[in-house]
C-alpha cells in the first residue's frame, strides 16, 4: 500500500534529482570540433557541424547514450547509462539527464551546446535508477526509455518534453522479455507516424540480423533488421522514415566505422522478411566514436539529424586504455 509517507519521500527524492544549472557549476564545456578529415564513402547525409563535450568530471558527467532532439532543433536531452562502477561507488552520478540549448553559426550548422538544467531519473519507488538508459522517445504524453539490462519501457508523463520529468516516478508501458546478452540491449527506441513504437536490440558478435520490436499497446510484433554494425540509436523523421545509427570500432589503427541508415516508412508499417536500410552515412575513421545516440528535427527546410557518443567514462581505466574516448556531437543533413 502506498501511505502518504511514502509520497511524500518520493516527491522529496524527485526533488533531490533535479538540479539547476543556473545555481551550480556546469558538468561540461563543448567547442566546435573539426570534422573536416570525416568523409562518408556512399550516401546524401552531410556533416553540418560538430561539438566536442568536455566534462567537468567524468564520473559525474558522461555516457551520454540516449538523446532526444526538440523538434524546432534548439535543444537536446540526454541521458548517461553509467553502469559499469561497482554498485557502492558513490562517485559515479547513474541515470543523469542534461538539457542543454542548441548553438549555431549564422549558416545554421552546429557550433556548441550550454547546459540548462541537470537531473538523475527515478524508478517507480522515487531510487534513482542504477543505471543503463539507452534509448528515449516522446510519445506526445511523455518519454520512454528503454535499457540495456531488461526487456521493460518506462513512460515518463509529461504535458512538454522537459528533462526535469524524467525525475519523477514514471510506469510500465510495455514488459518483455529480455533479449540482452552481456551489455547488449535494448539501444534503440523512437515512436512512428502511426504510434507504434519502433524498439531495436544490439546484435549478437558475428550476427547479420538484430532484432526489432514493433510495440502497440501492451504487444509486439518481432521482426529481424539487417545489420551491418551494431545498431546505437534511432529516430523519426517528418516523412515517417527511420533513422539508425550503427557503429563498430574496428581496432587502433581504423578506429570506428558509423553509419547512418534510414528504413522507409511503408516497410515499418508492412514489414515481410526482413528490414533493411538505405544507406545515408558511411565513414571510418580514428576520430570518430562510440556513438549511441540519435535525434531527429527539421531546420527551416532541411531534415537534421543529431548524433552523440558515448564515452564510458565509467569504465575501469584497464579496459578504457590510456587513451579515453571522448563524448562528440556531430549534426547531419541527411536530404528530403
Amino acid at each position: 500500500m502506498i501511505t502518504a509517507l511514502h509520497l511524500r519521500l518520493t516527491a522529496i527524492t524527485a526533488a533531490l534529482a533535479i538540479f539547476s544549472s543556473a545555481n551550480a557549476q556546469p558538468l561540461f564545456t563543448a567547442s566546435p570540433w573539426n570534422h573536416a578529415t570525416i568523409h562518408s564513402a556512399v550516401g546524401p547525409a552531410k556533416i553540418l557541424g560538430a561539438v566536442r563535450i568536455d566534462h567537468k568530471n567524468t564520473m559525474t558527467s558522461g555516457g551520454f547514450s540516449a538523446l532526444w532532439i526538440s523538434p524546432d532543433c534548439d535543444y537536446l536531452i540526454t541521458i548517461s547509462d553509467y553502469s559499469q562502477a561497482q554498485p557502492w561507488d558513490k562517485k559515479i552520478t547513474r541515470s543523469g539527464w542534461v538539457q542543454a540549448r542548441i548553438e549555431y553559426d549564422p549558416m545554421g550548422n552546429l557550433i556548441g551546446v550550454t547546459e540548462t538544467g541537470s537531473g538523475q531519473a527515478i524508478d517507480s519507488q522515487g531510487n534513482v535508477i542504477s543505471g543503463a538508459i539507452e534509448a528515449m522517445a516522446w510519445d506526445g504524453t511523455g518519454f520512454l526509455v528503454s535499457f540495456d539490462n531488461r526487456g521493460e519501457i518506462y513512460h515518463y508523463s509529461g504535458t512538454s518534453p522537459a528533462g526535469s520529468i524524467l525525475s519523477n516516478p514514471p510506469q510500465i508501458a510495455f514488459q518483455g522479455p529480455n533479449l540482452a546478452k552481456g551489455n547488449k540491449g535494448m539501444e534503440s527506441l523512437t515512436v512512428l507516424a502511426d504510434g507504434q513504437v519502433f524498439a531495436l536490440w544490439e546484435k549478437e558478435d558475428g550476427a547479420s540480423t538484430a532484432t526489432a520490436w514493433l510495440i502497440k499497446s501492451k504487444t509486439s510484433l518481432s521482426v529481424p533488421y539487417h545489420a551491418t554494425l551494431n545498431p546505437g540509436g534511432a529516430a523519426t523523421l517528418s516523412d515517417g522514415s527511420v533513422v539508425v545509427i550503427e557503429r563498430k570500432f574496428l581496432g587502433g589503427k581504423l578506429g570506428t566505422r558509423v553509419r547512418l541508415v534510414r528504413l522507409a516508412k511503408d516497410d515499418l508499417q508492412n514489414p515481410t522478411v526482413s528490414l533493411n536500410g538505405k544507406v545515408l552515412f558511411d565513414a571510418t575513421s580514428r576520430l570518430l566514436d562510440n556513438f549511441e545516440g540519435v535525434g531527429a528535427c527539421q531546420k527551416g527546410q532541411r531534415e537534421i539529424v543529431f548524433a552523440i557518443s558515448d564515452n564510458n567514462g565509467d569504465w575501469p581505466r584497464a579496459i578504457r586504455g590510456k587513451n579515453p574516448q571522448v563524448t562528440l556531437l556531430l549534426m547531419f543533413d541527411v536530404g528530403s
